[in-house]
């Protein structure tokens, strides 16, 4: 089973983009931190999401927020203009929630939401789909 759970802060507020057939996707990356002092160590994910989810990502959480991200670690394998065989890792999440141990939440502005959605739909002239 291909299953990967982390807790930790958001580093970037997300980015929500629309396909050319407008479908929303929404990525960010994500912090986690283990042990003290000197042998802290950071380790950077990269996390997408899809479809309506990606939606409420992008209108609930922003840079600095602590996450709970669930979902399937996958790896893009890709070649650089020099040649060079190259390896992304990420996170396709399952599911996105505010981590409240350290801090509480608010419900989500939809005005916020509706502004995010209506610029990416924009982007790519898909607006009259929905």
């Amino acid at each position: 089973m291909n299953s990967i759970t982390i807790v930790g802060k958001v580093g970037q507020d997300p980015e929500l983009r629309a396909t050319n057939n407008a479908k929303m996707i929404c990525t960010f990356g994500v912090a986690t931190t283990s042990g003290k002092d000197d042998k802290k160590k950071t380790v950077w994910h990269n996390v997408t999401v899809f479809g309506d989810m990606a939606e409420h990502c992008a209108s609930s959480i922003s840079k600095g927020t602590n996450v709970i991200v669930t979902g399937k670690f996958d790896v893009d394998e890709y070649e650089t203009k020099q040649g060079e065989k190259r390896k992304a890792h990420k996170i396709i999440a399952d599911e996105v929630g505010i981590s409240l141990r350290w801090a509480g939440a608010t419900s989500n502005d939809s005005s916020k939401w509706d502004r995010k959605v209506q610029g990416a739909l924009s982007s790519v002239g898909a607006e009259e789909d929905f």
